[in-house]
C-alpha cells in the first residue's frame, strides 16, 4: 500500500524532497506540514503529502510509535478506516498494553460499522487503564450504534455515567444519556438531564430539537414549542433547523398558517431542508390547492431528482389533478429509481385498475412485490383486482399474505372477507367480524363497516 501512494504522489508531483532522510526526519517533516491542525483540517494536498512523510517514516524505522499513530489519524481524515485499522493492528503487535491504540482502533471500526470489534476494542483499553471520559463516551455511543435492545441501552447508561463521574458537565454526553433513558422508558429522568445539558450548552440547536421531543413525548406541547422559540434568536444559519421543527408541531396541531409560516423561515435560511418543502406540499393538498402543491414539490425534485419519493407525490397530483399520463410518467420514474418502498408500484398498479387497464395493473403489483415482498398493500392491492377478476385463487393467496404481513390492517380484512365469501362462507363470517373488530371507531371506515355489518347479518342466518 505505501510503495502504491507513494507512486501515485510521484505521478502527481507531490514528492519534491530528498530521499535519504532518516525515520525521525521524516516524521518531524510530517509535524510541520501539520503543525497545530486537527488532520481532517488539512487540504487535499497537504493530506497526501504528510501521510506519504509519515509512511516514509514507518520505512525507515517501523518503531516510531508517534509516525505511526500520525499516519492512522491521518488514513482516518480521508476516510481510510480500513488502512487505519491495519495501522493500529499494528501498533497492538508490537506492544499490546497500548490503550491509545486501542481508542484508535474502536474509532476506525466504528467509521466501517464494525460496532462490534469497536466495543471490543473500547473495553480493551478501559481494560489497560484508558479511563477517560472519551473512552467512556464512544463506548455508550457504539452500544446504541448496537441496536436498541434493553441490554444495549443498560449498557449504554452505565457508559455515559461512567464518562459523567470524571467530567459531569459534558453537555454532549449528558445530551446522549438522556437520549438512551427516553428508549429506557424513563422521560422524566431524561428530561432534567437534557435541561442540565442545554444549560451547560444554550446554543446547541440539537440538544433543543431533543428536549423538544422530549416535552412533546411528555405531553406538554406549549414547552415543546417553546424550547425551540426560545434558540430563535440565535445568530446560526442551523436555527433553520428550530424553525422546521416548530413548524412541524404546528402542522400536527393543525395550525397550518402558522407552521408554513415557519417552513418559509426554515427554507430561506436553509434551502436544502427537504421536510420543508414536504410538508408545504402536504398542506397545500390538504387544502386543495393542488396547483401549489405541485409547485412546491417540481421545486423539491429539482433539487433532489433522484428522490423516488418526491416522484411518488408529484405523480399523485397530477392524478388529482386529472393529468393520468404525467403521473404515469412520474411512478414510472419513481419505479426506476426504487420504488420508494413500494409506493411507486402501487400507486401505478392502482392508476391503471383505475383505467381499466387490468393486466398491466397486476403486472406493476407483481412488479413491485419482486423487489418488496413484504409490502402488504401491494399483496392487497393484487388481491383485490384479482376478485374482481373472478381470479379466486389468487386473489385468496393474496389476501392471506396481506393479512399476514399487517395482522392490525382492517382493510386488508375487509378485502379478505369478500373474497372469501366467494370461497368459504363460514371463513368470511370470521373474518368479517375480525375487520369490524378493527375498523370499530374509525371515521374513514364507516362506509365499509356499515357493508360488513350488512353482509355478516347475512352470512350469520
Amino acid at each position: 500500500m505505501r510503495l502504491l501512494l507513494y507512486a501515485t504522489l510521484v505521478c502527481l508531483g507531490l514528492v519534491a524532497c530528498r530521499q535519504d532522510l532518516t525515520g525521525d526526519e521524516w516524521h518531524q517533516r510530517a509535524q510541520g506540514l501539520i503543525g497545530d491542525r486537527d488532520p481532517r483540517e488539512l487540504e487535499p494536498r497537504e493530506l497526501a503529502r504528510a501521510e506519504y512523510c509519515e509512511a516514509q517514516a514507518l520505512v525507515q524505522d517501523s518503531t516510531l510509535t508517534a509516525a505511526a499513530y500520525t499516519l492512522a489519524a491521518l488514513y482516518r481524515a480521508r476516510g481510510s478506516f480500513a488502512e487505519a485499522t491495519k495501522v493500529y493492528r499494528q501498533l497492538l503487535e508490537q506492544n499490546s498494553e497500548q490503550g491509545r491504540a486501542y481508542i484508535g482502533l474502536g474509532l476506525s471500526l466504528a467509521s466501517q460499522g464494525r460496532y462490534n470489534g469497536a466495543m471490543r476494542a473500547y473495553q480493551d483499553a478501559i481494560r489497560r487503564g484508558e479511563r477517560s471520559t472519551q473512552v467512556y463516551t464512544l463506548l455508550g455511543h457504539v452500544y446504541q450504534a448496537l441496536g436498541h435492545r434493553r441490554e444495549n441501552l443498560l449498557s449504554a447508561e452505565a457508559s455515559y455515567r461512567a464518562a459523567l463521574e470524571s467530567d459531569p458537565d459534558q453537555p454532549e454526553v449528558l445530551f446522549q444519556l438522556a437520549r438512551v433513558l427516553v428508549r429506557l422508558e424513563r422521560p422524566q429522568e431524561a428530561m432534567g438531564l437534557s435541561q442540565q445539558a442545554l444549560r451547560l450548552a444554550p446554543e446547541d440547536i440539537g440538544i433543543r430539537v431533543e428536549q423538544s421531543a422530549l416535552w412533546k413525548k411528555l405531553g406538554q406541547r406549549q414547552s415543546a414549542r417553546g424550547v425551540l422559540a426560545q434558540g430563535l434568536t440565535l445568530e446560526t444559519d442551523e436555527v433553520a433547523v428550530l424553525h422546521l421543527e416548530l413548524g412541524r408541531l404546528l402542522w400536527e396541531e393543525g395550525a397550518n398558517d402558522r407552521a408554513l409560516d415557519q417552513f418559509q423561515r426554515a427554507l430561506a435560511r436553509d434551502a436544502s431542508l427537504g421536510y420543508a418543502y414536504r410538508y408545504m406540499g402536504s398542506i397545500y393538498s390538504r387544502r386543495g390547492q393542488l396547483d401549489k402543491a405541485l409547485e412546491v414539490y417540481l421545486r423539491l425534485e429539482e433539487r433532489w431528482p433522484d428522490d423516488a419519493a418526491v416522484k411518488v407525490s408529484i405523480g399523485i397530483l397530477y392524478s388529482q389533478q386529472g393529468d393520468m399520463a404525467a403521473a404515469e410518467k412520474m411512478f414510472k420514474e419513481a419505479l426506476a429509481l426504487g420504488g420508494s418502498g413500494g409506493d411507486a408500484a402501487v400507486k401505478l398498479g392502482g392508476l391503471y385498475v383505475h383505467q381499466r387497464r387490468y393486466a398491466e395493473g397486476i403486472k406493476a403489483y407483481k412488479s413491485g412485490l419482486e423487489r418488496f415482498p413484504n409490502n402488504g398493500e401491494l399483496h392487497a392491492s393484487l388481491g383485490d383486482v384479482s376478485r374482481h377478476l373472478g381470479m379466486l385463487s389468487a386473489a385468496l393467496d393474496a389476501g392471506r399474505e396481506a393479512v399476514r404481513l399487517e395482522p392490525e390492517k382492517a382493510l386488508w380484512h375487509f378485502h379478505l372477507a369478500a373474497t372469501y365469501e366467494r370461497l368459504d362462507p363460514e371463513m368470511a363470517r370470521k373474518t368479517w367480524e375480525r375487520y369490524i373488530e378493527l375498523a370499530a371507531g374509525e371515521k374513514m371506515e364507516a362506509q365499509r363497516l356499515t357493508m360488513a355489518r350488512n353482509r355478516l347479518r347475512a352470512l350469520s342466518r
